[in-house]
This record gives C-alpha cells, sequence and structure tokens, in this order.
C-alpha cells in the first residue's frame, strides 16, 4: 500500500472497559494523513478516552492500535513508547520571569521570526511578545502554547477541548493555521469537542460519538 494512501491510525476491535462498564467500543476506523478530524460528542460520549488510547496514555482492554502498520513499541517498564512526533496538546501555565521570545526561542528555535510575523507583529500583540510568561493572562497563555503546538510541525496534533475558551477572533486565527499545517505540511489533525460549532469550519471528517461508541461519521469538505 502506498504510505500515503495508508491510514496514520487503525483502530481494529478496540473495547476500553472501566469500572461501571464499556467506555469505548470501536470496531473499526481508521484516520488519515494530512486530514483534520473533529471528534464530536456530549461529556461522557468517549472523546478523551479515545484520544488518550491514540496517544498511549490508556491501553484498550481489547483490540489493536496502529500508527503507521505498527503497534507502539514498549520501554522495558512495559510502557508504550509515543514517537515524538505525534503530540498531544496540553495547556500549560508557566509561572516564569522569561520572556514570551525566550520561550519560544526555547520550543522552535528555527521558527521564532516566523511566529513573531505571524502572531505577534500586530499591536498590541507586539508588546505581549516582550511579556514574562508568568504575566500573561489564561487566555494569552492558551493562544502561545497553541502557537507553539502548531508551529512545532508535529505529524500528528491532538487537540481535546477544542476551542472551549477560545473568542471568534482565536477561533478564526488557529483554525487557519490548522488548515494550513494540514494543508501543506500534510500534519493530521485531530480535535475533541462537545460543540459541533468549535470544529464545524475547520474539520474534514466529523466523527460522532455515542456512550462510546461511532454514531456517525460526516465529510464536511474536501482541503485544497
Amino acid at each position: 500500500m502506498n504510505r500515503i494512501q495508508s491510514p496514520i491510525f487503525e483502530l481494529e476491535n478496540v473495547r476500553v472497559i472501566r469500572e461501571g462498564g464499556t467506555t469505548l467500543k470501536i470496531s473499526r476506523f481508521q484516520f488519515h494523513r494530512g486530514t483534520i478530524y473533529g471528534i464530536v460528542g456530549p461529556v461522557g460520549s468517549g472523546k478523551t478516552t479515545l484520544l488518550e488510547c491514540l496517544v498511549g496514555r490508556l491501553k484498550p482492554t481489547e483490540g489493536k492500535i496502529l500508527y503507521e502498520n505498527e503497534k507502539y513499541a514498549k520501554s522495558w517498564l512495559g510502557k508504550l513508547k509515543i514517537p515524538p512526533e505525534i503530540l498531544f496538546f496540553e495547556q500549560i501555565r508557566i509561572n516564569s520571569a522569561e520572556a514570551v521570545r525566550e520561550y519560544v526561542q526555547k520550543k522552535i528555535p528555527d521558527r521564532v521570526d516566523y511566529v513573531r510575523r505571524q502572531y505577534y507583529s500586530r499591536v498590541p500583540l507586539n508588546d505581549e511578545w516582550k511579556m514574562p510568561m508568568q504575566g500573561l493572562s489564561k487566555g494569552q497563555s492558551l493562544r502561545l502554547n497553541l502557537i507553539v503546538a502548531i508551529e512545532s510541525d508535529p505529524k500528528v496534533l491532538i487537540i481535546d477541548d477544542y476551542g472551549s475558551n477560545f473568542d471568534s477572533k482565536m477561533k478564526r486565527e488557529f483554525n487557519r493555521g490548522l488548515a494550513y499545517s494540514a494543508r501543506s505540511r500534510g500534519a493530521t489533525i485531530i480535535l475533541a469537542t462537545a460543540d459541533m460549532g468549535d470544529v464545524r469550519s475547520v474539520a474534514s471528517v466529523v466523527v460522532a460519538l455515542d456512550n462510546g461508541h461511532i454514531s456517525k461519521v460526516r465529510s464536511l469538505k474536501k482541503q485544497s
């Protein structure tokens, strides 16, 4: 099978059983390269469980998950070894006196100039570029973390609760960034949310979860 056509993730007869019952049951599903997926469902539908399985934080009770046609390797302690090109986004508040530009320099040194021009060149954002990390608001910190995640150019970017703390301007900005990353860099992006509106304008494929099952798969648009 051609590498470009082959799925990046493949789930086969995956079942997760926790105390109280089954939280995830997917007979078969494939995630493909360069595509933005929206995983949509109410609280308790299995979204976070699915994401944790994909990034190896949770081992399915039954079935298998393949990444690039292979199972995840294990460390000598038996823990799954997740390839560094898979990024599970997490919001981190950093209480540091170092400036935003210094943080970006440390995280993605080859993208500093691009990040400044693309995200921090407009007033008043150019002042934020020089601010200490500890002085950022929750929204500013979220924005910075997402910028670093997108611009670190992961092969797979997975974000839980996407859009839950966005205003409309931030949503448009990151939708554009994610679309560019998928279209031009070939990244596979998986966004989980309880609100279809958070992913409607950016996702190519929406997967609806209901009580741990895939209830619907809908193609919204083709990326061009």
